[in-house]
């Protein structure tokens, strides 16, 4: 598996290097100068949502009874990004790293539903935005299969997120009183993240909020991007082109990094709007400096001293803003 991971990157590199050259040297050239002033745009956007996302995770563990501050919080955050980063299927491996680096006294299990919590909301979030990108590409886009495609991709993955249906506990029934402990543990956790929204229905509507702002974050982030470097795009072209951004990612999910995979993506999305290819490839590189950079932080915050020490049940000022917070 690690042999094939390394080849389809190499693949990949090498198909953006052909890219990059039907594009144009020179007019890659011309977008990638725009960096300096791109970037520190495409730094505060990524600012605003770590801060709007960690609130929300913040938020969501409060109501649960677990006080943890903020900037710890963001600093695992920044950390499990990076393992989910440099690893394939990058979620898989950043919310265990979550629960494992928040070490909350009370258990890994007594975290993990606040935490999928809010992990789920901005999926969902994520999901409705590319669903609506789809939808808007059938406007604007002539190939209808590509359209239709991603809308199949983000209706299914709706879906799936909004389902009531419970599946382990059918499973923990069927394997009766052999049901291993991790198994009934997960089922238990399973529950409690099903029944957050009636056991703690304000801070549900906090997490939501959160999550939905951060995604008009993301927009607002590609508008003023693109307006910067000269492009006049409507919202439906932003809508398009991040639902593109977020069909590359679920699709490149086996790839580490997803090398090659975001910068083609994003040339792909640009072609097809009609937009200069160039221009995609540079904001899907001034990205990629920004996860570098998030995951530069990631790591030191990780390796330096006192980030592995469990925390405290409470500090009386952590304690009664969560308190308030509910």
């Amino acid at each position: 598996m690690r042999k094939s991971r390394i080849f389809a990157a190499a693949v990949l590199a090498v198909a953006l290097a052909v890219l990059s050259y039907r594009i144009g040297p020179t007019e890659i050239a011309a977008q990638i100068a725009n960096l300096r002033t791109v970037l520190p745009i495409v730094l505060l956007a990524g600012v605003i949502r770590l801060l709007l996302q960690t609130r929300a995770w913040w938020t969501a563990l409060c109501a649960e009874g677990i006080h943890v501050p903020k900037s710890r919080l963001l600093g695992i955050r920044l950390a499990s990004q990076a393992a989910g980063y440099l690893a394939a299927l990058g979620p898989v491996v950043s919310e265990p790293a979550k629960l494992a680096l928040l070490r909350n006294p009370a258990g890994m299990a007594a975290a993990a539903p606040a935490t999928l919590v809010e992990t789920g909301t901005y999926w969902f979030t994520t999901v409705v935005l590319g669903l609506v990108g789809a939808c808007a590409g059938a406007l604007l886009i002539a190939d209808r299969q590509a359209v239709l495609a991603a809308v199949a991709v983000f209706s299914v993955a709706l879906a799936l997120l909004v389902s009531r249906r419970s599946f382990l506990p059918p499973l923990v029934r069927a394997v009766g009183p052999r049901a291993p402990g991790w198994l009934r543990s997960a089922e238990l956790a399973e529950r409690r993240i099903r029944s957050f929204r009636e056991r703690h229905p304000q801070a549900a509507r906090r997490v939501v909020a959160l999550d939905s702002l951060a995604q008009l974050v993301t927009l607002a982030e590609v508008a003023t991007v693109l307006w910067t470097v000269g492009l006049r795009v409507s919202i439906l072209e932003v809508l398009v082109i991040e639902a593109t951004g977020r069909m590359v990612k679920i699709l490149g999910s086996l790839v580490p990094g997803r090398l090659g995979v975001d910068e083609g993506g994003a040339a792909a999305s640009f072609a097809l709007l009609g937009l200069s290819p160039a221009a995609g490839l540079m904001l899907a590189v001034a990205r990629r400096v920004r996860d570098l950079l998030w995951c530069t932080a990631g790591i030191v915050w990780v390796a330096r001293p006192g980030s592995h020490g469990p925390v405290a049940p409470g500090v009386s000022s952590q304690v009664s803003l969560c308190m308030e917070e509910r």
